[in-house]
């Protein structure tokens, strides 16, 4: 098995044909056909279902793919990690991080990391885990921070324990229900269901069911940030979310807590990694940054 082969097959999914990876790739289209067949027969199995309109990866082509793809950034990241140690400047950084990261702990550790690394590229991608989960298995993003997921992870992925954090009820200010004292009020209302942790629905209706109420049935789904900041500002839906929303200046002026005497469970907030694998330095010294900025919400 070749690098050139992974290359080939990532290309092929990208560009849902032969003929546009090998233009990406800057390739003969022959060359790049020839180099599939080869992995096809170094694998034991087809990969792709050939057809008059062109190629489709099949079930062994997509599960591959993802690891090819992995390879080839774990090669990048290693590439990027050398040339940062041979001149101490560049190199990048992606990471995943849910909304109550991105409002709470992002702030000071961004500041502390330009100043620890004021070259270097960081991207930071927000959403739920569900919502990133490919990018972290694939090598996309080096750690995603976040609510653990339901149930038990894979061998594939290690959590890191940083902290409980606080869940509330929001709504827009001026909402009807705004002064409701009770979750048995809120029964009613149209919920939007996060999906901190998954499945996103057993964690939702466990809040009602552990108080002896009835689960509310007109619920909107979603694992992003802005569907909930754009329904939340301009309808009467309701949350549950991370109080972080409602103490946050973005939201502040909009958003607002829904004063229920209820205690509400609060998910476990973790650090995701690959098994394995280790990370850059410079991406570990931006996971112990996180760490440190965690301290301060434990408890």
């Amino acid at each position: 098995m070749k690098l050139h082969q992974l290359r080939n097959l990532v290309a092929v999914a990208d560009a849902d044909s032969i003929r546009g990876a090998a233009r990406q790739l800057g390739l003969a289209q022959p060359t790049v056909t020839r180099g599939l067949r080869d992995l096809e027969v170094d694998l034991g199995v087809p990969l792709l279902e050939r057809h008059g309109k062109g190629v489709t990866l099949n079930a062994y082509g997509m599960s591959f793919v993802s690891r090819a793809r992995s390879i080839l950034r774990d090669l990048e990241r290693g590439r990027e990690e050398i040339e940062y140690l041979k001149t101490s400047s560049g190199g990048s950084v992606n990471v995943g991080l849910s909304s109550a990261i991105l409002l709470s702990l992002a702030p000071g550790v961004f500041k502390a990391f330009r100043k620890m690394y004021p070259k270097a590229r960081l991207t930071i991608s927000e959403g739920m885990f569900a919502a990133l989960e490919s990018s972290l298995r694939d090598g996309q993003i080096d750690f995603y921070i976040g609510p653990r997921p339901a149930g038990r992870l894979d061998r594939s992925l290690v959590a890191e324990r940083l902290f409980v954090n606080k869940r509330v009820v929001v709504c827009r200010r001026g909402h009807p229900l705004a002064k409701s004292r009770s979750l048995r009020d809120l029964v009613d209302a149209d919920w939007i269901m996060t999906g901190a942790s998954q499945p996103g629905e057993s964690e939702y209706e466990k809040q009602f069911t552990d108080l002896g109420l009835p689960v509310p049935r007109a619920v909107t789904h979603t694992i992003t940030a802005l569907p909930i900041v754009a329904l939340l500002s301009s309808t009467d839906a309701i949350a549950l979310l991370p109080h972080q929303w409602v103490r946050n200046p973005l939201f502040s002026t909009t958003l607002t807590e829904i004063p229920i005497v209820e205690p509400l469970a609060g998910p476990e907030m973790v650090r995701l990694m690959r098994s394995g694998v280790p990370l850059t330095p410079m991406a570990e010294q931006l996971g112990y940054l996180f760490e440190k900025e965690s301290l301060a919400m434990k408890g």
